[in-house]
């Protein structure tokens, strides 16, 4: 997912918003902190306050595109093992984002 344009991608979308209502929030590999929570709460704290913008540099959808196909990532995580093993996990976590989404 690197070298996509993400940050050309974001200058040229929000170029005619006053940059003062809006914040880029970058996202690197998880640290042992991270991961020792849900994957989502990383994010959470990220979400901005009211009548700001937020834009997020990679995000949740990584864990159901990246981990997917890398299961070392899943491995990492604190989770039981009978969920990592779960062929549900994946529409869960769909459905935990697009819950997130709502909200």
């Amino acid at each position: 997912m690197d070298a996509a344009g993400k940050d050309g991608t974001i200058k040229h979308v929000m170029s005619g918003l006053n940059p003062q209502g809006c914040q880029v929030f970058s996202f690197k590999q998880p640290s042992a902190e991270e991961l020792d929570h849900d994957y989502l709460r990383r994010y959470a704290k990220a979400v901005p306050e009211r009548g700001r913008i937020g834009i997020f540099n990679r995000s949740y959808y990584e864990e159901v595109l990246v981990v997917r196909v890398h299961q070392e990532l899943l491995e990492r995580q604190q989770l039981p093992q009978s969920l990592k093993q779960s062929k549900d996990i994946w529409k869960q976590r769909f459905e935990e984002i697009n819950n997130f989404e709502k909200y």
